[in-house]
């Protein structure tokens, strides 16, 4: 295929291939602190609504489903954001999210400081997180691409799982003091991070569409007369859509990402809700956020080297197997110190599946579908796991089975998640030097 270069002294992408470091480059820098401010924003958020839902109601089953509420709504507008986001300045979005983000947490911080909040006022918030999250939260993922040429993005991928990792260290430990403290707390944190994404944003390039090897951006077709035309919004919508449904190993990574998800959400917010039912110090819960980070962690320090020497199709088997193993003792036990051990060795191998999987896949689709791919397939595979707390909740209602019950649904999840694994085209995706000539 032929492509015409043209040169640009100052376009990102060029830029990052001639830096060594990804931290050498301006654009990275600033990408990587406003959405790490998101991210741990959204953490501790994530971690105070089932715990406030359950002080609030004193319901388990209105605790999950004020969780699948903002997942759901969340995935669900996803998709529309990721049209959003390839249709509009990523830049200025991002800088929308954050003063979103701070407006709201700081409403919630207001009336629960003030102890006005109730079941319905709370469950609204919740839906309006859910919404801009959904609508706006795909422009941080996108905009990622636009710096990052496809030869570094795998290694940007890396950095991020460690990142998230960190996060995930330290949101749980974080959020459950910060909860201890006064139930507000975690949300007037989200405020001030939130303000912070919002000025880090101010301070990427205005200009973010950088030129990709892919061709012309799907948004400025040329016509038979020469001119270009600007395609409407549900035509990229649905381009989106098809363009991801119609590629095999995206639709395999769907099925397998689905139903973990599930094995997934059900463990983490069947533990959460479980410890939090019968009385256990919310720094205790949060100090099992810390565990599966540390894990989580460790494994993403291993993540590069995992994914240059093991193919990320046997990886991801690998992976599998290695979180329903983990998963069975707690089909017996519902003991502290065994819950902790199990969900350590389970997020082990997440951070090194995530940098192959999702590093093949997003590497390979072009910059102008980034952020429609991302949420298609955000949307496709989270929208069962976002339905789970709500069942999870309810499940954990039936008196002395009902923790059980929850692993039995997340151990099933898991070995459908691994058989899928074995038998679909993801199974054939090679290291890294080899995803060009790999097939989508």
């Amino acid at each position: 295929m032929n492509t015409e270069t043209h040169p640009s002294d100052h376009s990102p992408a060029e830029t990052a291939h001639n830096t060594r470091s990804l931290w050498r480059l301006a654009a990275y820098r600033n990408w990587f602190a406003a959405d790490t401010a998101d991210v741990f924003a959204v953490s501790l958020r994530t971690f105070a609504i089932p715990l406030v839902g359950l002080a609030l109601s004193g319901s388990t089953f209105v605790s999950g489903l004020l969780v699948t509420i903002e997942s759901t709504i969340g995935l669900v507008l996803m998709s529309i954001g990721g049209a959003i986001a390839d249709r509009h300045d990523r830049r200025r979005l991002m800088i929308l999210l954050g003063l979103a983000g701070m407006v709201l947490s700081l409403a919630t911080t207001v009336l629960l400081a003030a102890d006005i909040m109730s079941t319905i006022p709370f469950a609204l918030f919740v839906v309006l997180f859910a919404v801009m999250n959904g609508l706006l939260g795909p422009s941080n993922d996108a905009m990622l691409k636009s710096i990052m040429p496809m030869e570094r993005f795998a290694k940007a991928q890396a950095i991020r799982e460690a990142r998230e990792s960190c996060v995930e260290l330290s949101g749980g430990a974080i959020g459950g003091l910060l909860y201890r403290i006064a139930g507000w707390f975690p949300f007037l944190a989200s405020t001030v991070l939130y303000l912070a994404a919002a000025f880090t944003a101010l301070a990427l390039p205005k200009r973010t569409k950088a030129a990709t090897e892919n061709g012309p951006s799907s948004s400025n077709r040329p016509t038979s007369g020469g001119q270009t035309t600007n395609p409407s919004f549900l035509t990229q919508f649905i381009e989106g859509w098809t363009w991801t449904l119609t590629r095999r190993t995206v639709l395999a990574a769907i099925a397998q990402g689905a139903v973990i998800n599930v094995a997934c959400y059900g463990s983490i917010i069947g533990v959460q809700i479980m410890l939090a039912a019968r009385g256990t110090d919310a720094a205790l819960i949060g100090l099992v956020g810390t565990a599966t980070g540390i894990a989580a962690l460790l494994g993403s320090l291993a993540a590069g080297w995992l994914v240059d020497h093991i193919p990320t199709g046997k990886l991801i088997m690998l992976t599998f197997a290695v979180f329903t193993f983990a998963m069975v003792p707690l089909l017996f036990t519902d003991s502290y110190g065994v819950i902790v051990a199990c969900m350590t060795v389970a997020s082990l191998l997440f951070p090194a599946l995530n940098a192959g999987e999702l590093g093949f896949i997003y590497g390979r689709t072009p910059d102008h579908m980034q952020g429609r791919v991302f949420t298609v397939f955000e949307t496709a595979i989270g929208v069962p796991g976002a339905l789970t707390p709500a069942l999870v909740g309810w499940l954990l209602q039936a008196s002395g089975f009902g923790f059980r019950s929850v692993m039995m649904l997340v151990v099933v999840c898991a070995g459908l998640g691994l058989l899928l694994a074995c038998v679909t085209p993801t199974r054939w995706i090679p290291l890294p030097a080899q995803w060009e000539q790999a097939e989508l």
